[in-house]
């Protein structure tokens, strides 16, 4: 693939930050108590007295709802978290929320790694618990010495396969969370929390997948879908993947 690319392109990642989140769910709470009495108040001025409140219970959750996803689309387009990944001419640079700063260029001879697991299965947690069963996570670490990105995008199965069974040099791996997490009836009381990695499995084929994935965790970059492609066209064009 080629690209056009002049002028840097900043892709915002981790757009479901905290604070979004809390503002959203704030504003639903906001929003149906609005939307209650805004229903009540017309089927009141419409004389219908029986059933306004009944009819105000079952509207509020729709129209709150539809709502918040409007709200919730400009928040994520006007609200970033403050980390982004920049395509830059010669590579990317990598950005976090406290202004740290770094780039990965071809002359910094990046080692890549792509991965990716199923949703299903396993005990959930964070920004995954709120992603579809069926569908995959995929990542890439590209690390140059003590410059290390890792990022990665939630995508449904079907949009995976684009992928996942490409020819051109770039094969996605597939990890398994079962591997590492405890899926047993105490865990699942407990709540869902990153497990510690056994020493057998780091030592194991899927090593080196692990290491990446644990810091994935910690400090990866969550893109969209689409923001995704965008970064796998460029780093393939620009880092000669």
């Amino acid at each position: 693939m080629t690209s056009s690319q002049t002028n840097p392109t900043v892709l915002h990642a981790d757009q479901e930050h905290t604070g979004l989140r809390t503002a959203v769910f704030f504003l639903l709470f906001v929003s149906l108590v609005l939307s209650f009495l805004g229903i009540r108040a017309l089927l009141i001025s419409l004389g219908a007295f029986d059933y306004a409140f009944i009819a105000s219970c079952g509207g509020a959750l729709p129209v709150a709802l539809g709502i918040i996803w409007v709200v919730e689309k400009l928040l994520k387009r006007y609200w970033p978290s403050g980390r982004s990944v920049t395509l830059t001419h010669n590579g990317l640079q990598m950005k976090t929320e406290e202004d740290a700063q770094w780039e990965i260029t071809q002359a910094h001879e990046p080692i890549p790694l792509f991965w990716y697991f199923d949703l299903r299965g396993w005990q959930r947690g964070g920004r995954e618990r709120r992603v579809p069963r069926n569908w995959l996570c995929l990542a890439v670490d590209l690390k140059s010495g003590k410059k290390e990105a890792v990022v990665y995008t939630f995508v449904p199965k079907d949009k995976a396969s684009i992928w996942l069974n490409r020819e051109d040099g770039i094969h996605f791996h597939e990890i398994s969370p079962r591997d590492v997490y405890d899926n047993s009836l105490r865990s699942r009381m407990g709540g869902p929390t990153r497990p510690e990695i056994p020493a057998a499995v780091l030592t194991g084929k899927d090593g080196k997948y692990w290491l990446a994935e644990r810091h994935r965790w910690t400090d990866g970059f969550e893109l969209p879908p689409k923001e995704f492609e965008q970064f796998m066209n460029h780093i393939q064009t620009t880092l000669k993947l």
